[in-house]
């Protein structure tokens, strides 16, 4: 039976891959890199999958890929992005002049290695992390990136959601870890239960974002031609973090959802601008809960948390002024893995592999010049999205999404640490956030007279959305 049902989920993710394929025909071969990235990135390291696959909590150190497969499946991702992106002539000057705030976020971090006690680990780390942007680059160069995005994030979720699925409910060997603690956690296609709930938590908002879309382009569909190919993966995905228990989450997809498909007064200048200034500020909530405790602890429940963060504040009361140096912090991804990691691990008698806290994290890393540069990369692009939104009608919800990815990494990273960690949602915060440039595209229409042909330019959908 478990080896029937697994058959049965390879050849379903084959027949959705299959038409999502007919039907998206302008995409290119190339778009098989990035799915490829985040197929590894939202499950488990490839050195895992040919170990095996089962599960292996790595409790310790900086989470870095040790095995040489690993190392060599990103260094080909990364360059084979370059090069493609590269001959496209995808702008590179233009993204860097465009996006000044996350040039000084990477640059300082490259400066980091000088004083990091691992400089060789942390220069492999800030260059594989800023390497996303080469991905991101080879999406845009495709002639519908926005389409092109959909399909990749449509292809991952149609494998590694039905395969979550098969592997909780008939191999619990490979979906199933343990705690610290000695706690059974449903992990699926990852490694740890957290991991899970982020997976499906930005499948799902792609996904619903995809299919509002898709309704928009064809308003006259019927029932029976709605995208359930669409839907099933959701209420899969929505199961999944059911199972896994995954509270932050389901509120990330609570929240995310509203932000897409929310119309009207609840889509205007004020409204846009309110739902940015409320999610940047929800951070110095959270580090200072105990002054404004009455405040957060609404907030707080939500998340499925006590007011100690279900023991996070016990991490927290071990980063002080002293543990690092406050202005530049340890160097990039560099603390956990070294003695001030250990000395807290041994304070606290459990290994500790970060700070549970993006915000934390970057003050480990960077100390208050990293902290300062991240909030300044979050709100100037969270401001050139309100200002898009704000003079075009954006039919596709593009500026939506965009939005929507930018607040739910700023409130996901309040009880985990995804901030300039190569993983799923960091992936999709730099494709949404940062404005990349786009080519116009041109092409060529049938001849209005005979022996009469005209070029037209057709801007790609994101074009007639906005100017980025």
């Amino acid at each position: 039976m478990p080896r029937i049902c697994l058959i049965a989920c390879i050849l379903f993710s084959t027949v959705l891959i299959a038409r999502d394929s007919r039907r998206r025909r302008s995409i290119s071969a190339a778009v098989w890199v990035p799915t490829a990235l985040l197929l590894i990135l939202a499950s488990r390291p490839v050195s895992l999958w040919m170990s095996g696959g089962q599960v292996v909590v790595n409790e310790m150190g900086n989470e870095a890929a040790t095995s040489p497969y690993d190392q060599i499946f990103h260094l080909l991702i990364l360059s084979s992005s370059l090069l493609i992106a590269s001959v496209r002539r995808f702008r590179w000057t233009k993204l860097l002049s465009g996006n000044l705030a996350v040039v000084l976020f990477y640059s300082f971090f490259f400066a980091s290695v000088l004083w990091s006690g691992d400089p060789a680990g942390s220069l492999k780390r800030v260059i594989k992390d800023s390497g996303l942007l080469y991905v991101g680059g080879l999406l845009f160069t495709e002639r519908d990136p926005l389409l092109a995005i959909r399909s990749v994030y449509f292809r991952c979720a149609a494998i590694l959601i039905p395969l979550s699925v098969v592997f909780i409910k008939y191999f619990p060997e490979y979906a199933r870890a343990f705690t610290v603690a000695g706690e059974i956690m449903v992990t699926g296609v990852t490694t740890q239960k957290n991991s899970l709930g982020e997976i499906v938590l930005i499948f799902t908002l792609i996904l619903l974002w995809d299919s509002v879309e898709m309704i928009r382009q064809e308003p006259h569909r019927d029932w029976k031609r709605l995208p359930w190919d669409r839907f099933s993966l959701i209420a899969m995905g929505l199961w999944l973090v059911h199972e896994s228990e995954s509270k932050t989450a389901l509120l990330c997809i609570l929240v995310g959802s509203l932000l897409i498909l929310r119309s009207g007064k609840y889509a205007s200048k004020a409204m846009n601008r309110a739902v940015l200034i409320s999610a940047l500020a929800l951070p110095f909530l959270v580090l200072f809960s105990q002054q404004f405790s009455s405040v957060i602890a609404p907030l707080v429940t939500a998340l499925g948390r006590n007011m100690t963060f279900t023991g996070r504040t016990d991490i927290w009361q071990h980063i002080t002024l002293k543990t690092v140096n406050p202005l530049i912090g340890a160097g990039f991804w560099n603390f956990w893995g070294g003695p001030g990691g250990y000395e807290i691990s041994l304070q606290m008698r459990t290994p500790v592999p970060n700070a549970h806290c993006g915000y934390y994290d970057m003050y480990l890393d960077g100390g208050f010049i990293g902290i300062a540069l991240l909030f300044t990369f979050l709100l100037t692009s969270g401001l050139s999205i309100c200002r898009q939104m704000e003079r075009t009608a954006d039919p596709q919800r593009f500026q939506r999404i965009r939005l929507a990815i930018l607040v739910i990494t700023v409130i996901y990273n309040l009880s985990e640490s995804t901030f300039a960690r190569v993983g799923p949602i960091w992936l999709t915060a730099l494709l949404m956030i940062v404005d990349y440039p786009q080519k116009v595209q041109f092409a060529k229409v049938p001849a209005q007279s005979k022996g009469h042909r005209q070029p037209a330019i057709y801007p790609t959908h994101e074009e007639l959305c906005a100017t980025r």
